[in-house]
């Protein structure tokens, strides 16, 4: 099973696709960082229980992606600048998967917010399908150990 740390590797991998040499930070920026740079940083972790039956269940993975710009004396962006910094990072994930290791969870979503005067952020979600197996042992009731079969042919 692939764990989180690899998922954000692989989605700082995409962002420093989107922006050649520039710095991708995860989950914590340092005091005086970098600009322009990037962070990513998981966001949160979903469970759909019902996605796929008894056999498989889908993870949601939510990853804040920053994007910040260069700023002025009043530490404010070219807002232009940073619209385009939040589609380029959107157009990283437009394949509509993240490939990590041998899986490719999938992009269920990504939105990107432009409302703040010195960086961009987007929300990118990441659908992972999980066999049940690798958390649970499967069970076999008494009900399912005995199959009675009656077949009615016509002639």
């Amino acid at each position: 099973m692939i764990q989180i740390p690899e998922i954000t590797a692989a989605i700082a991998a995409q962002v420093e696709k989107a922006f050649p040499g520039e710095k991708v930070y995860t989950d914590l920026a340092p005091r005086d960082f970098e600009r322009p740079s990037n962070m990513v940083e998981l966001a949160g972790v979903s469970m759909d229980p019902l996605s796929y039956g008894p056999s498989g269940v889908d993870f949601l993975f939510k990853y804040k992606i920053t994007t910040f710009s260069e700023v002025d004396e009043v530490h404010a962006s070219h807002l232009p600048v940073l619209d385009l910094r939040a589609m380029l990072v959107l157009g990283a994930f437009a394949a509509g998967y993240v490939r990590v290791k041998d899986r490719a969870p999938k992009v269920r979503g990504a939105e990107a917010d432009t409302s703040f005067f010195d960086c961009a952020v987007v929300t990118l979600t990441l659908a992972l399908t999980i066999n049940r197996s690798e958390f649970t042992e499967p069970e076999l009731y008494e009900l399912m150990k005995e199959f009675e079969l009656k077949i009615n042919t016509k002639e």
